[in-house]
């Protein structure tokens, strides 16, 4: 692949000797490697013709997020018989793209999310009473049974059981523990949960699950068209303690999601999705080559879901579009030869 090439000597040689070139990690060393996307939910239903840009693409594995919704003064969830909820992000939409991705010969995992305070970040979320935490946790774990039953029903290769829930997991680690065993009876495969970037190594239950999982929007470059090399220099840190991380619990890292938007300032604060800058479609694609460079050789790490990839794609990103998606811009074309180098 071209681009690997136009990292320096210097920066590649800082990445090596920071990581010990490459040595084994006997925790990832046979796991299966996603090359995957964040498939977001269509508010229509989709048919096969969705995947097949994703073939060409060379892409594995897809993730699909049905959702739940609340607010904190209700103290529960709601998720079923919505009429208002968008196809792809209900329990009918997500059992049919699940057959549909898994015909065209895709791995998928479900990742439940949940939409709570129109949008406020959920790892936040808290509650003052002990009577607000039980209804909460109610209704959490009625939500995240179902899609372990429909992942066991559709014999899916791994499942993730939460997402940034920050808060959640450090106050209450009972009704974790007791989740991950309800799950375990019904689900026979692999488990992981979505940690934020900066909180992965707090989560206490890893030593249950098979794979950390971690949302990877690292902060990296302060940059508003940030190189390669200067992206692969920023990862350096990050990528060494992952590594760490992962021999000490003797566990693969998969990135639940890891994506950055054609933006100016792309990998300043990739996670934020309301600023306003300047299209820098160079920028986004940098952030991709980077990526590959820094992760793609490490034998602890597992792969990841790109976010965002939409299901109608003529339709999708293009040059004029300063989103996560590299639909129809130079990261996509990027993306395919990452996908194409580790399988």
């Amino acid at each position: 692949m071209a681009f690997k090439l136009k990292i320096t000597s210097i920066a590649l040689l800082l990445l090596l000797l920071v990581l010990g070139f490459g040595l084994p990690n006997n925790a990832a060393r046979d796991s299966v490697f996603f090359n995957g996307v964040s498939f977001m939910g269509n508010p229509r239903p989709v048919n096969n013709d969705a995947f097949n840009t994703l073939k060409d693409l060379n892409c594995n594995a897809i993730t699909l997020m049905p959702f739940a919704y609340g607010q904190k003064s209700d103290a529960k969830l709601v998720f079923e018989n919505l009429t208002w909820q968008w196809w792809g992000e209900s329990a009918e939409g997500t059992e049919e793209s699940i057959v549909m991705a898994k015909e065209d010969g895709f791995q998928v995992m479900l990742k439940p999310q949940i939409w709570l305070d129109r949008g406020s970040f959920t790892g936040h979320h808290t509650y003052a009473s002990e009577e607000d935490w039980k209804s909460f946790e109610e209704s959490y774990r009625a939500y995240i049974m179902i899609y372990a039953r429909m992942s066991e029903k559709h014999n899916l290769p791994v499942f993730c059981i939460g997402t940034e829930l920050c808060e959640f997991v450090r106050q209450r680690p009972k009704f974790w523990q007791s989740l991950i065993a309800d799950v375990k009876a019904v689900y026979s495969g692999k488990l992981t949960y979505a940690a934020n970037w900066d909180t992965y190594s707090e989560c206490w239950f890893w030593k249950e699950l098979d794979f950390i999982g971690v949302d990877a929007y690292f902060p990296l470059s302060e940059e508003q068209t940030p190189t390669v090399d200067e992206l692969v220099v920023g990862w350096t840190p990050f990528v060494f303690e992952m590594q760490q991380f992962s021999r000490k619990t003797n566990k693969p890292i998969v990135f639940t999601e890891w994506g950055y938007r054609s933006i100016d300032y792309c990998a300043r604060r990739p996670w934020e999705s309301g600023r306003t800058e300047d299209i820098n479609l160079n920028g986004q694609r940098n952030a991709y080559q980077a990526m590959y460079i820094a992760l793609y050789s490490q034998p602890w790490f597992a792969g990841g879901f790109m976010w965002k990839w939409h299901p109608e794609h003529e339709d999708a990103g293009g040059t004029q579009n300063n989103r996560f998606t590299p639909q129809n811009k130079p990261a996509q074309s990027a993306l395919g030869e990452i996908f194409s180098y580790r399988k």
